[in-house]
């Protein structure tokens, strides 16, 4: 699977995420997102210089957190899309301190917990609109 493009890639898109988007944390990540117009959903992935000194540590998360991105989008067919309206979403994930504490398969079960429910949150959310509509 190529992952360029599901990337975010300049500073000022993290940045309209963080400041525009709804968070969501636990104790390994906090998970930003927000609306896209785009025919897919875009991540970004940081790891704080505070909290990982060394440039190799802090790129060798983030490939492990790219990595549980990608088995999870293959997991669901190269999608992410949300409700019936096809709407796909900005992700910024930072990781916290307890990520570099616990395993990878722990860390994974934390972040695809945090997404599913993301993704309930706003399957609700489009369901709670569509009702007052209607």
């Amino acid at each position: 699977m190529i992952w360029k493009p599901y990337r975010l890639r300049k500073n000022w898109q993290f940045q309209a995420v963080i400041k525009g988007g709804q968070r969501l944390a636990n104790p390994s990540f906090v998970i930003f997102s927000v609306e896209n117009t785009l025919d897919n959903c875009l991540f970004g992935i940081s790891a704080p210089q505070k909290l990982v000194k060394k440039a190799v540590d802090r790129n060798y998360y983030k490939r492990q957190i790219r990595n549980m991105l990608i088995l999870h989008l293959k997991e669901n067919n190269d999608s992410c899309q949300i409700g019936n309206n096809h709407s796909h979403y900005n992700f910024v994930i930072i990781i916290r301190y307890l990520y570099l504490e616990i395993n990878f398969q722990t860390n994974q079960k934390n972040l695809y917990k945090l997404l599913s429910f993301i993704f309930k949150r706003k399957i609700n959310n489009i369901w709670r609109e569509e009702k007052k509509t209607d």
